[in-house]
């Protein structure tokens, strides 16, 4: 777990051009909860549809105008969308007409729509597509999430190569549903989903996938309602999560997820659906409530501990938004999507950048390698809070040393190794960080 404390201060508090929401183009017959995926400030995908018929609409001039993408070979509506460019796109259905479950699949098209493949389907009888997520900071990793398919086992598919492979998962977690769009990844350690049912949870990973536990949220949501909304930082520490029938407060973690308290947002809807982002490698976050009379829309510029209410035109059902970041301009492109059809649009410039490279870890910190299970390669990151000599070391599972991959000093920072195992066989082996007083080891599985 990566602890951070920012090296210039002056950064954090730098100024904001301020702008708010506008109203442009629109899309018909997207349904009531329709999805969005912002894949660049001037591409956007909307997509979902009335019971049993797809709809997937696309703008390439920043919304001004939308096209409805041909869907031939996707059989029912469709409740997620991710965008990797103008032609690729992914999209999940509900397994059955109106979202009833069944065997749920998602679906792929490399050349805008013309031709759309199965990638995986679920099985089973009550699978349903919530999210389609690839991380902001590593684009090559992506989760697919869906309600257990079969009795009340979890089902994600993950991508290390930008969705060209994928393998399907079953975290060691048995519930009820999860929900549409409540799906977060920071990267292929980090990630998660929100649950449609009390108590009011989400499901978390730390480390990839190995351990998965439940965290129990204050604040976010009464009795009745679901996560809708679950945002997490690039940090992995600090976090929000809302649901579908809030009101002026949501949930909010400083450590992880390990616990949650109530937090306050100015709001004044009542029992609105909830949905919210975070902008990457930034300590701003976004949080639209919007219910069948009213939307607002409020900002936070220092990881959520205050609010301000931005400007959103009169609008209501609007479940579901996206943004984009450009770390280079400092942009900040946002759509929005009513179940009117009507669509919006944020654009705002950061004006003070925080580099996460000017960031120092404040513990010694190995984390899991990944891929894990591998082959041939592995990636192994660790964290040095100061300057140290470090060494990173392999082991067979009889305690034989195999190989040693770092032996030198190290600046303080955050940093990474790539363990090639092309010439060793099948099997477990360990591998272990060792600086000053720190030592600790970690283990992962070669296949062949």
């Amino acid at each position: 777990m990566k602890k951070f404390l920012p090296i210039l201060l002056v950064l954090l508090l730098a100024g904001f051009c301020y702008s708010q929401w506008t109203a442009v183009g629109t899309v018909s017959s997207v349904g009531s909860y329709p999805s969005l995926s912002v894949a660049s400030p001037n591409i956007v995908f909307v997509a979902g549809g009335p019971s049993g018929v797809p709809y997937i609409w696309r703008s390439t001039n920043a919304g001004v105008t939308f096209t409805q993408l041909p869907t031939s070979g996707v059989s029912l509506e469709v409740y997620c969308v991710w965008g990797v460019d103008a032609n690729t796109i992914f999209v999940g259905d509900g397994g059955a007409a109106g979202g009833a479950g069944g065997n749920a699949k998602f679906y792929k098209t490399t050349n805008g729509g013309t031709n759309w493949t199965i990638v995986l389907q679920t099985g089973g009888t009550a699978g349903f597509i919530n999210g389609i997520v690839f991380s902001r900071t590593n684009p090559n990793f992506g989760v697919v999430e869906s309600d257990p398919p079969t009795g009340t086992t979890y089902w994600i598919a993950k991508t290390h190569d930008g969705g060209n492979n994928w393998y399907v998962t079953n975290p060691p977690l048995s519930g009820a549903a999860s929900a549409q769009n409540s799906i977060i990844v920071v990267d292929s350690f980090f990630y998660g989903f929100g649950l449609n049912a009390a108590p009011t949870r989400v499901g978390l990973t730390t480390n990839a996938g190995l351990n998965w536990t439940y965290q129990t949220l204050v604040g976010a949501v009464s009795s009745s309602g679901f996560i809708s909304g679950f945002a997490f930082s690039t940090d992995k520490l600090n976090g929000i999560a809302a649901g579908s029938t809030t009101s002026n407060t949501i949930s909010r973690t400083t450590n992880a997820g390990t616990t949650w308290v109530s937090q306050s947002i100015p709001s004044s809807v009542t029992s609105g659906y909830c949905t919210m982002k975070w902008v990457p490698n930034q300590p701003i976050c976004y949080v639209i409530v919007s219910s069948t009379s009213a939307t607002q829309c409020f900002k936070s510029i220092n990881n959520g501990v205050t609010w301000t209410s931005m400007t959103f035109p009169a609008a209501t059902g609007v479940n579901h938004f996206d943004i984009y970041y450009d770390n280079v301009t400092g942009f900040v492109t946002g759509y929005a999507c009513s179940g009117t059809g009507q669509v919006y649009k944020l654009s705002e410039q950061i004006t003070g950048i925080i580099d996460p490279n000017n960031e120092i870890p404040s513990d010694f910190i190995l984390m899991q390698n990944y891929p894990n299970p591998f082959n041939p390669t592995t990636t192994i990151e660790y964290s040095t809070p100061k300057t140290a000599y470090v060494t990173v070391k392999v082991y067979n599972i009889l305690g034989e040393e195999v190989t040693t991959l770092v032996a030198e000093q190290k600046q303080a920072g955050n940093h990474a190794v790539t363990f090639d195992a092309s010439n060793y066989s099948t099997g477990i082996y360990y591998y272990t960080l060792t600086a000053d007083n720190f030592r600790e080891t970690k283990k992962m599985i070669l296949t062949k």
